[in-house]
């Protein structure tokens, strides 16, 4: 079913896909008055059928955000590594200014897959933007796998993969702190690498996903570290093809919501570090696959 057909399935909904294969705009809705038990379940719907969901105007508070991520997951559930909000610690920072810190997240990458079980998903909500920059490009791992030919995507299935925080942008970070190396060095006990396999299936659609991205994903377990990183980078090349993107200009008050286990996103740093505030929660379940 073409992505203009799902979004005709919808009784309290207005969608508005962006393209064939990933991101919709959700048009008319209030964030803020959706006790409906009926409208929560198209939300959640609508996220696996889009896999991106984007919505404009939108005026929360801190505790309104952590309930609309209560309505797809667990907001306690896992996070990573950014500044918590004072009172709501469900909710993470992402903040940028010209003397401060420089977060490493300009590269394709699935939130947290450092962990052995990944968030599902991430609301984040932009409250200062800059004039011009700092799009967000989102792509789906699902369009990718169905892109590949049958007998890669057989060959695929049986692999598994090391996912890591020690070559990610999160390195760069602690380089500007103080007493930097040493909290890396905690942050890498208290992360050890992990092991998923590179073709997961999405348990609510049962469609095949590639499961590796550049941030994370160090190697191929079991494969000469030459064959392992031609092998990604063949893979990640299709990130790249447009054909399987989204991006989004933020605007101050708009909302993203994506499905973590789905695609790979990637924030384009060409703003110089002005002034760009958003606040994030990832969500999560007892076991993401």
């Amino acid at each position: 079913m073409s992505a203009a057909d799902k979004a005709t399935h919808y009784q309290s909904l207005t969608i508005k896909p962006v393209t064939p294969h990933i991101g919709a705009f959700i048009e008319g809705l209030d964030l803020t008055r959706i006790e409906s038990a009926d409208l929560q379940t198209e939300l959640r719907r609508a996220l696996f059928d889009f896999q991106v969901l984007f919505f404009r105007d939108q005026h929360i508070t801190s505790e309104q955000q952590v309930r609309i991520a209560k309505i797809f997951g667990d907001p306690d559930k896992v996070k990573s590594l950014f500044p918590r909000h004072e009172s709501q610690q469900s909710i993470e920072k992402v903040e940028s200014s010209p003397d401060g810190y420089r977060y490493g997240n300009d590269q394709w990458h699935a939130d947290v897959t450092f962990s052995n079980n990944p968030p599902t998903g991430t609301v984040l909500y932009a409250h200062v933007i800059p004039p011009h920059g700092g799009d967000t490009l989102w792509a789906s791992a699902t369009a990718v796998y169905r892109a590949l030919p049958p007998k890669l995507r057989d060959y695929l299935e049986s692999l598994e993969a090391i996912h890591s925080i020690e070559n990610s942008g999160w390195a760069g970070y602690f380089d500007q702190l103080k007493d930097g190396q040493a909290q890396f060095n905690q942050t890498r006990i208290d992360h050890p690498p992990v092991v998923h396999p590179v073709v997961q299936t999405h348990p609510v659609t049962g469609e095949k996903i590639i499961y590796v991205n550049p941030e994370f994903t160090t190697r191929i377990k079991g494969l000469p570290r030459q064959q392992s990183d031609a092998l990604l980078n063949f893979l990640y090349q299709y990130f790249l093809q447009p054909e399987y993107q989204v991006r989004l200009k933020w605007a101050v008050n708009t909302l993203a919501i994506w499905d973590n286990r789905a695609t790979v996103h990637y924030a384009v740093a060409d703003y110089d570090w002005q002034e760009r505030k958003l606040s994030r929660i990832t969500f999560g379940e007892d076991q993401a696959f």
